[in-house]
């Protein structure tokens, strides 16, 4: 069965349209994106305002890494 067919046959038993779904699943995208772009620009405000972490990451140990306490 081709795409276009499945669409309409998915559609039709969602009781919607094609149309709509492509709309609705261009929304979601959209939403998605901004809300990635939202999370990456605070993570990057975060950075500008640091340091925080004062600590070189190379200089720790795998094994402090996993010790328990």
């Amino acid at each position: 069965m081709d795409l276009v067919r499945q669409a309409k046959v998915y559609a039709a038993e969602h009781d919607t349209t094609i149309n709509a779904l492509v709309r609705e699943l261009l929304r979601e995208a959209l939403i998605r994106e901004g809300r990635a772009r939202i999370a990456a620009d605070r993570l990057l405000a975060i950075a500008d305002h640091g340091p925080y972490f004062t600590t070189d990451p190379g200089s720790i140990r795998r094994e402090d890494l996993y010790e328990r306490r």
